[in-house]
C-alpha cells in the first residue's frame, strides 16, 4: 500500500528543473523519500521470503534474482536517502548541482549507483519469473511479479503520465498479494509434535 501511495505522491523530475520540483514539493519531499526506504527494506524481506519459500525449486534464476534485488535495493535506498537529505539543501543553496546534466546528477558515481539501483526491479522480475516456474504458489503470482516490476521500471521510472501510475498500482497490488501469500503460507498448519 505504501508503494502505491508513493507512486501518486512523487512528482516528476523530468518536466522542470529538479531544484524547482524539490522546493515545490518541500512539505512531502523528505517523507516520501524516507518512506521509499521502508518500501525497499520491505521488498528485500519479501524477496528473501519468496526465495526461501520455494527452496531449491527457485533454481539459479531465483537465487541470482535475490542477489540482484539486494544490490539494487541497497543502491535505490542510498539514492532515496540522498534525495531526502541532500536534495532539499541543494535546491535552496546550489540548485545548479541538481540539474539533470549538472555536476552531481550527471556524475559517474551517481550514474553507476543509478544503474545499479535498477537491480531492485530487475531482480524482483527474475524472482517472479523463477517463482512462476514452480508449483509452490499460483503461477499467476510469479508472472505478475515479473511483468509488474518491469512495467514499473519502464513506465513509472520515467514518470510516464497515467501509465506510470497504473504500473505503480499494479506493482504495489502484486507486492501486497505476495505478502498475503507468504503470510498465509507461514501461518499454515504446523506439524504435530511427536508423542
Amino acid at each position: 500500500m505504501l508503494l502505491i501511495a508513493l507512486t501518486f505522491l512523487h512528482p516528476s523530475i523530468f518536466d522542470r528543473p529538479v531544484s524547482d520540483v524539490v522546493l515545490e514539493a518541500a512539505a512531502w519531499w523528505v517523507p516520501v523519500h524516507l518512506a521509499g526506504l521502508v518500501v525497499f527494506v520491505l521488498t528485500v524481506f519479501g524477496a528473501a521470503g519468496i526465495v526461501a519459500a520455494h527452496g531449491d525449486q527457485m533454481g539459479r534464476l531465483g537465487r541470482a534474482g535475490l542477489i540482484v534485488t539486494l544490490v539494487g535495493a541497497g543502491c535505490t535506498g542510498a539514492l532515496a536517502a540522498v534525495e531526502a537529505v541532500v536534495f532539499p539543501v541543494l535546491a535552496e543553496r546550489a540548485p545548479d548541482l541538481l540539474r539533470l546534466d549538472g555536476p552531481l546528477v550527471a556524475s559517474w558515481p551517481f550514474a553507476v549507483v543509478g544503474v545499479a539501483a535498477l537491480g531492485w526491479l530487475l531482480g524482483l522480475g527474475m524472482i517472479g519469473a523463477a517463482a512462476a516456474r514452480c508449483s509452490v504458489f499460483p503461477r499467476a503470482a510469479g508472472v505478475l511479479l515479473a511483468v509488474s516490476s518491469f512495467l514499473f521500471l519502464a513506465l513509472e521510472g520515467p514518470f510516464v503520465p497515467v501509465l506510470g501510475l497504473l504500473a505503480g498500482v499494479l506493482f504495489g497490488a502484486v507486492l501486497i498479494w505476495w505478502g498475503w501469500l507468504l503470510g498465509k503460507a507461514a501461518a499454515g498448519p504446523s506439524p504435530l509434535p511427536s508423542p
